[in-house]
């Protein structure tokens, strides 16, 4: 199975400014990273680029950089809008996109602040997905319900992918049951790889009772990281850093943190629970940012894109040619 590995931290960067965010950009694509990816937040205190808007510029930045969302708050959105802007992006990028999509957080704010109802969140989402669909691929859609009503609509432009690929995030079960029913791929964050290799199990049922094919290689994990090249990591690092939903397991249970040799052994525990797409979310500030993700790519990323992977036979690594 083939191991790609790409990162998040977009807003951090574009935060800096314009000359910052396309050193970035410039950056990933030199050292070989698979993909960038962008957070979902409309309102609210932290500091978010608009993901659609930034995905732009990446598109036309980069050549080869794939990007996506992590995640798109489609119960929120309107699925008819999202679906022409991203058909747009994935058309000019020459198909490098992927969308990850979410209900949004628990906190009632956004929703408010969007006119939706929370408790319709999930309805919502699912509707979004099916919308969205038909509209990158039929010329006339009709299709109404208590959110929406399209009559003989189309949006006209087409993705360079005849289906955009639709992750969606999540790791209660509502969300591998709708995984399993209407998505492309699974990207979950806050996770150990025992609750991924669980995970998994539960989407391959769902899918199989929705009568589906779930791409195997189409399992990732979101995940926190930092590097050092010896000796203990800062404990600035996870009290700053580190993002913290979860207060039933330890940090290192569920982020990528210490050697290159430490992280490497982590990364092949998600591997063998059958996870092979990563997205690294670095624990730093923008300061710190460029010196990680050099030492990530040159470490864990490359290695890892060259054929780096776990012999379940062997328990060693070998080269897959």
């Amino acid at each position: 199975m083939v191991v790609r590995i790409g990162v998040a931290g977009a807003s951090a960067m574009a935060r800096e400014g314009r000359e910052t965010f396309l050193r970035y950009l410039d950056t990933l694509e030199a050292l070989r990273w698979d993909s960038v990816w962008f957070s979902d937040r409309i309102v609210g205190g932290a500091w978010r680029m608009d993901p659609l808007a930034g995905m732009a510029i990446t598109a036309g930045r980069t050549e080869k950089l794939k990007f996506g969302t992590g995640v798109l708050l489609m119960s929120m959105r309107s699925p008819v809008a999202a679906a022409r802007e991203l058909a747009t992006i994935d058309l000019l990028s020459n198909g490098r996109l992927i969308v990850g999509v979410g209900i949004g957080q628990e906190s009632t704010v956004e929703y408010d602040a969007m006119g939706v109802r929370k408790r319709d969140r999930g309805k919502r989402l699912d509707e979004a997905i099916v919308i969205m669909r038909r509209l990158w691929t039929e010329d006339s859609v009709t299709y109404e319900s208590d959110f929406l009503k399209l009559t003989e609509a189309s949006i006209q432009v087409r993705p360079k992918q005849a289906n955009i690929p639709i992750w969606i995030g999540s790791r209660t079960e509502p969300g591998l049951r709708r995984t399993g029913r209407l998505g492309d791929g699974w990207l979950p964050t806050q996770i150990t790889p025992e609750e991924v290799e669980k995970g998994i199990e539960r989407i391959k049922e769902h899918a199989a009772e929705a009568g589906r094919d779930f791409d195997p290689g189409h399992y990732g994990v979101q995940i926190g990281t930092y590097l050092v090249e010896r000796g203990r990591v800062p404990a600035e690092v996870t009290e700053r850093y580190l993002t913290s939903r979860r207060s039933d397991v330890p940090a290192e249970a569920i982020n990528l943190l210490g050697t290159p040799e430490t992280v490497t052994a982590r990364l092949r525990e998600y591997i063998d629970a059958g996870a092979t797409k990563f997205v690294f979310n670095p624990a730093c500030g923008a300061g710190e940012m460029f010196d990680q993700l050099q030492l990530q790519a040159e470490a864990i990323v490359q290695p890892f894109h060259q054929g780096a992977a776990l012999d379940p036979l062997e328990g060693r690594t070998s080269v897959v040619g």
